[in-house]
């Protein structure tokens, strides 16, 4: 792609990027808010964002505030929007295109709106097998929302979640604590996904787990609260004594101290997930899981990866976001899809092993 050539902006202005979930979609934007800050240096850019996942925005150079939405209800949406209109932004940009935002940009005066396209039929269709070309990748179709102001994409994307000084003090007296040194290979795993048929046997990341292990490597899981339970039954797996079954961060650190622990990895593997997206946004290889989701609906890393999954089921994929149960029973796009077959695609991002 031709880099665009942007006269800096003669004025300030006010711009309002909206994008409230989930982590990963809020985590791709980053190339966008590159995007405007480069072609509107003078400009105050404000984000808007469910409150969980405002860290991961917050810090980037080119945002002047997160305005952050905490809870539900009609009373808070109303205090949201109050906030919102009480901004006066010129330019709008939404990259969710939800219910919410469409009530929302009715009451944003008259702001410039550019909207982004989600090719939500056209991934439906895919689900479908009624329709072989692949989506965009969710980053070019959040920067061809731009292109309505005549900012292109540059030649070089790079998607880079920033996080703050205290978060990295944090992240290495972490480290110090459970005496893992600088030398020393660290592996991120992350078991969990938000739906059933995104999520690897544990049995098979308790084996892999135990492999990295045995290779003298540190394992570090991660994951939210929820995911608790999950990270120590697949411990209890493992083929390793119970003090070196790897370190489990889920639960305990804050998404901005995950964040930057994550920068801390060598290499990251986990299932089709937003801790995927977050940690290719600091830099790491990750290798990504698929199960009943495939690259082709648009959801793939953007930094350095692999994939791991089964080729040639007709029956993938079965759902945009993924099913509670696979549908037909068999489960072969998790259950076939063999230890050495991930560490296959992970080793093709590292020496190690």
């Amino acid at each position: 792609m031709k880099k665009n050539k942007i006269q800096p902006a003669s004025q300030p202005r006010r711009i309002l990027v909206m994008r409230y979930s989930s982590l990963g979609d809020v985590v791709l934007t980053n190339p966008v808010l590159d995007r405007l800050k480069s072609a509107y240096p003078q400009a105050s850019i404000y984000f808007a964002t469910k409150d969980k996942f405002a860290p991961l925005v917050a810090f980037h150079p080119g945002v002047t505030h997160v305005i952050s939405l905490a809870g539900g209800g009609f009373f808070i949406f109303l205090r949201h929007l109050w906030s919102l209109k009480a901004l006066k932004p010129t330019m709008v940009l939404d990259l969710h295109d939800s219910l919410r935002t469409r009530l929302l940009r009715l009451f944003l005066g008259n702001a410039n709106v550019s909207v982004y396209e989600k090719e939500a039929i056209q991934r439906r269709l895919l689900v479908k097998k009624l329709q072989s070309k692949p989506s965009l990748p969710t980053v070019l179709k959040y920067l061809n929302a731009l292109e309505k102001w005549g900012i292109s994409s540059s030649s070089r994307i790079q998607c880079r979640v920033h996080v703050s000084r205290q978060a990295q003090t944090f992240a290495t007296g972490f480290l110090r604590k459970n005496k893992i040194e600088k030398a020393e290979w660290v592996v991120g795993l992350g078991p969990g996904a938000t739906w059933n048929t995104k999520q690897w046997p544990p049995e098979y990341y308790a084996e892999l787990a135990a492999h990295w292990i045995q290779k003298k490597a540190r394992v570090i899981w991660f994951g939210d609260s929820k995911e608790v339970d999950l990270i120590h039954s697949i411990q209890d797996l493992m083929t390793v004594q119970s003090s070196e079954g790897g370190l489990c961060a889920a639960g305990k650190l804050s998404l901005e101290q995950s964040t930057a622990l994550l920068g801390r990895c060598n290499i990251f593997i986990g299932n089709d997930s937003g801790l995927i997206h977050l940690a290719s946004g600091r830099g790491v290889p990750v290798t990504v899981i698929y199960g009943s989701t495939t690259p082709s609906l648009g959801f793939e890393p953007w930094g350095r990866h692999q994939v791991a999954e089964v080729k040639g089921l007709d029956c993938r994929p079965c759902d945009v976001h993924g099913k509670s149960a696979c549908p037909l029973g068999h489960f072969k796009c998790m259950k076939s899809l063999s230890v050495d077959m991930v560490e296959a695609r992970a080793k093709l991002l590292t020496r190690k092993g």
